[in-house]
């Protein structure tokens, strides 16, 4: 009888192990997906003949979140949520990705125009750290503004003076801004354990106190690409 029960306390127990490392292999998959879109989108913007402003902003920029698939990443009640990077952007240098998740109500989002990717260009260090809490709030936590078009984007602006968040929608080739006031920012903690292995902390990440994976570093070298051109 008492073999019987070890026996069972032994199975259960491998299995457990073997639960665990199953879902943190699937957790590493799902974050090598997330940063290999978002290089995707970097790129397929950059070849956009609508992405000028997009350009001068991340030009100027503290970092960049991107956001693929935003409504294909499943429907909330009445709003919409999505997984992406964001890094960094310090003398000329990108980090490496830290996971984020975003959480809007219905407000501001065009469904009609079939929102697919979100690109939201980060202004000042001071809005760069917003990132490195676990979730704020657009436009109370950090002061965000459509993404501006055409001669609008060279114009000085309240964000370009004291730093804040511009948002850029692109769905089927059409770039445009979009407004996400209200939207909830935060810190997937599981997806950033998963991919570096060593720390889930966004500061270690955006600071560049780790080394970046090989599908981080593409992330950074498309960005760079970007906006050298």
């Amino acid at each position: 009888m008492k073999k019987t029960i070890v026996i069972i306390v032994l199975c259960v127990g491998l299995g457990l192990v073997s639960s665990s490392q199953a879902f943190a292999d699937n957790l590493k998959e799902d974050a090598e997906i997330i940063v290999n879109k978002a290089r995707i989108v970097i790129e397929e913007v950059k070849n956009a003949p609508d992405s000028g402003p997009a350009y001068d902003l991340i030009r100027q920029s503290a970092g960049v979140a991107i956001i693929p698939d935003m409504f294909k990443g499943g429907f909330v009640v009445g709003g919409s949520y999505g997984k992406g990077v964001v890094v960094a952007r310090k003398d000329g240098k990108w980090s490496g990705p830290s996971f984020v998740y975003i959480g809007a109500g219905s407000i501001g989002f065009q469904i009609g125009a079939q929102l697919t990717d979100l690109i939201l260009v980060v202004i000042g260090q001071n809005t760069m750290e917003s990132f490195l809490r676990s979730n704020f709030k657009l436009g109370a936590d950090a002061a965000i503004a459509v993404g501006p078009l055409g001669a609008q984007a060279t114009a000085a602006t309240e964000i370009l003076l004291k730093g804040g968040i511009y948002s850029y929608s692109r769905a089927k080739g059409l770039f445009a801004g979009v407004s996400l006031e209200g939207a909830g920012l935060g810190t997937e903690f599981d997806l950033n354990r998963a991919y570096y292995q060593t720390t889930s902390n966004p500061k270690d990440i955006l600071y560049g106190q780790v080394e970046t994976p090989e599908s981080g570093k593409k992330l950074f070298q498309a960005l760079s690409a970007f906006i050298k051109e």
